[in-house]
């Protein structure tokens, strides 16, 4: 018998206005190049919650915040140009066996000079330059120093009890 890996997609706060912005694009101009890419999101972000979803994983690049453990999908409404927005996420996996897999949707936005990814960098809290192991490496109290009032890690991985999170079925 095998187990299927379940997986929904959380739009983080940051995330939901970036989705309010471009739709607030797509009706200033109806039937327009905005609504199309605003449909062209709403699709993907329905692909992205099966297990079969484009994305592709992010390395490590000095000059951006470390997004080693997130993915990238590109959206784009015409096929024949380069996808101008870029979806940025990383899955959270569940804390008991046979939980389910969040998706949590981190930014959407412009491919344009990186900008999406600088913001995504921004929205978990890394500094740019820095890579996951030496951002835990720091959270790490030693053993002759007192240990450090820090805020779990885990904490930033479920969403506030007041703010449910998006599930697309």
């Amino acid at each position: 018998m095998t187990s299927s890996l379940r997986i929904k997609v959380y739009l983080s706060p940051g995330a939901r206005t970036d989705l309010d912005q471009l739709n607030q694009r797509a009706l200033k101009k109806p039937h327009g190049e905005a609504e199309a890419l605003l449909e062209a999101t709403i699709v993907m972000l329905h692909r992205l919650n099966g297990r079969r979803h484009p994305k592709k994983p992010l390395d490590y690049h000095p000059h951006f915040a470390d997004l080693s453990d997130c993915d990238t999908t590109y959206v784009g409404s015409d096929p024949y140009e380069k996808p101008p927005l870029r979806i940025v996420s990383r899955d959270i996996r569940p804390s008991r066996p046979g939980g389910v897999t969040r998706r949590e949707i981190v930014a959407i936005g412009s491919r344009q000079d990186s900008e999406v990814y600088r913001i995504a960098g921004e929205r978990l809290g890394r500094p740019v330059g820095v890579t996951l192991s030496e951002l835990r490496a720091q959270r790490e109290p030693t053993a002759d120093s007192p240990r450090p009032r820090q805020r779990s890690i885990s904490s930033f991985d479920a969403p506030s009890s007041n703010e449910p999170g998006l599930q697309l079925d």
